[in-house]
């Protein structure tokens, strides 16, 4: 039967007897600038390290390129031979990164699987909502484990058949369902348009339909048993500790009254990071001691904070600011790849080809710069804004490719102005993410 311990966030580990797999491995280094896990990991990652030179049969399986999925100072303390599998993507910008590391055995599994010991490990990407991201299953001998990470969204048409499928081989209560019960993005946290009265309601609703439609995706392929995890983390931002507090975790009660609300028909399993479950039950870190999961946070907190960690974090540190000319020219150049980037991909891709006849601006009030681009040219121009407002100490660094673009916007590194105020930008932040890559990586490996 296989085991399966919580290690942080979207990190667990899946042992089948002597055969381990680690997913998405994060330790402390800030993910966009600002996030850290919440509560620290369970397993520092000496263990893991040394687990994984004293087992032949250890791999890490990384879900997607994420730096709180795909942490590089950690991932290169493994050995470079590790097996390290990763969604067969048609980019190829995950697996140049972990070559950049120096990993020699890289695996890329597609919809179809392959067989890595006794694990058959499969993927499957929604294109028309992320190229860069994929739920990964896994089936042992025994079990059928999903690995959703942050593809909450409802599962439909083939990949749900597929999975549906791999999961009916087995005995429901054999079938583990793992997804994102948390916001990763800066709506409405970081937005101008709304008061804080506002944002928390939007948070809240957004969270409670993301958590409901994880557990339909269970329900669909029938799973009995769902884990609550890809929310164990928190934003360190300086001066903004709402966001700290509002962004954390909910408690697996929370999940649960959700669960029961919707009349969903998975079990939600009560654990947190350090805990294990086996198929049958749930052992606790401390057996028989059930940690108080506001105390977990606040704690979180403390330590961040005692040992200095949040000096890290892009708000907390002093980078060489350009000057205004320089920033200026910069911006031109940023705004105009953007476009150059987008419009000739609209029409082949059919990718949230929404974004054509949006404005988008940058702007850094404290050296009073603003530049725009209108996707599509000025003629196409919808009366839709976008305005991204940062600092110069920030956005140096971004123009640098030293910072990416992410951290603005899931790092709440900037706020946000839309227009007209309840307009859906997710065309714009989704194809800024996938240029925000290529650009700091001064190439197009998209």
């Amino acid at each position: 039967m296989a085991n399966i311990k919580l290690v942080n966030h979207s990190s667990v580990l899946i042992q089948e007897g002597s055969n381990f797999i680690l997913t998405d491995p994060w330790f402390e280094k800030p993910a966009f600038g600002s996030w850290f896990p919440v509560p620290p990991t369970s397993i520092h990652p000496v263990y893991l390290v040394a687990l994984a030179k004293s087992n032949p049969n250890f791999s890490i399986a990384i879900s997607h390129g994420h730096d709180d999925h795909l942490d590089d100072d950690f991932l290169s303390l493994f050995p470079v031979t590790t097996h390290v599998i990763i969604p067969e993507y048609k980019a190829k910008g995950v697996r140049s990164r972990l070559k950049r590391i120096g990993f020699e055995n890289i695996i890329e599994t597609p919809t179809e699987g392959v067989e890595h010991n006794c694990f058959n490990i499969k993927s499957y990407i929604n294109m028309s909502i992320s190229r860069d991201d994929a739920i990964m299953t896994f089936e042992t001998p025994n079990n059928f484990i999903v690995h959703a990470n942050d593809n909450w969204q409802e599962i439909i048409g083939h990949n749900l058949e597929l999975i549906k499928n791999d999961a009916a081989k087995f005995e429901r209560d054999k079938v583990l369902y793992m997804s994102q019960c948390n916001l990763a993005d800066g709506y409405p946290n970081i937005y101008k348009n709304y008061s804080e009265e506002e944002k928390t309601l939007i948070h809240n609703a957004r969270v409670d339909n993301i958590i409901s439609t994880s557990m339909l995706n269970a329900d669909s392929i029938g799973a009995k048993y769902f884990l609550n995890y890809a929310g164990y983390a928190a934003a360190f931002v300086k001066g903004k500790d709402k966001l700290k507090t509002r962004g954390s975790f909910k408690s697996n009660k929370y999940v649960n009254d959700i669960c029961v609300k919707n009349k969903h028909k998975v079990k939600v399993l009560d654990i947190i990071p350090g805990d294990t479950f086996d198929f049958k039950s749930v052992t606790e870190q401390f057996p028989g001691i059930s940690l108080n999961t506001e105390e977990l946070k606040s704690e979180s907190f403390r330590f961040y904070e005692k040992y200095d960690r949040v000096k890290n974090c892009d708000t907390y540190k002093t980078y060489d600011v350009f000057s205004k000319e320089q920033l200026s020219s910069c911006l031109d150049d940023f705004l105009s790849g953007f476009a150059s980037f987008v419009e000739p991909r609209l029409a082949p891709t059919k990718f949230n080809t929404d974004i054509s006849g949006c404005k988008i601006i940058f702007s850094c009030d404290d050296i009073n710069v603003k530049k725009e681009v209108i996707i599509g040219g000025a003629n196409a121009f919808d009366g839709r804004i976008a305005e991204f407002s940062t600092t110069g100490n920030l956005l140096s660094e971004i123009m640098r490719g030293s910072v990416n673009w992410e951290n603005l916007y899931i790092g709440y590194g900037a706020e946000v102005k839309t227009t007209p105020k309840d307009i859906n930008i997710r065309a714009i932040v989704r194809w800024l993410a996938m240029y925000g890559y290529v650009y700091q990586r001064g190439r197009d490996d998209w």
